[in-house]
């Protein structure tokens, strides 16, 4: 697990594990956002699992897939009304952290420049260059 921080209140990261979920508690993360749907590989833990030790730890679990190259904007309004009203600091997952970036940045495009959103993600190591301009 590696941690990408976005902005401060968000962070992003590559498919977690069970025994992640400690970790993320001392780090101090409120919610966990798996944007990753289920079975989309083979032995993949699933969101439900996840979820159960999540919450057995008092951090608070949304389970909200998507599809990397069809994300709609259902999708992003979505992570958006989550992303408003989720207790912060935010830890978001998926297979690699891009999908949870993309959504951050789409939501943002009305509060942020591009150019501000576009630094930020890459700092992170996420290039969503082809995605906002």
């Amino acid at each position: 697990m590696k941690l990408n921080k976005i902005i401060e209140n968000y962070v992003v990261s590559d498919q977690i594990q069970s025994d992640d979920i400690a970790s993320l508690k001392q780090y101090g993360f409120q919610t966990i956002f798996c944007n990753r749907p289920d079975l989309e590989q083979p032995n993949q833990p699933s969101a439900a699992d996840l979820q159960k030790t999540a919450e057995s730890l008092g951090i608070k679990f949304i389970h909200q897939p998507v599809v990397g190259n069809a994300i709609s904007q259902k999708d992003v309004a979505d992570f958006k009304s989550h992303y408003v009203n989720a207790q912060k600091p935010i830890f978001a997952y998926c297979r690699t952290g891009t999908r949870s970036s993309m959504l951050w940045a789409l939501a943002e495009t009305s509060d942020r420049p591009s150019k501000e959103i576009l630094e930020l993600t890459a700092s992170a190591g996420y290039d969503l260059s082809s995605l906002i301009g």
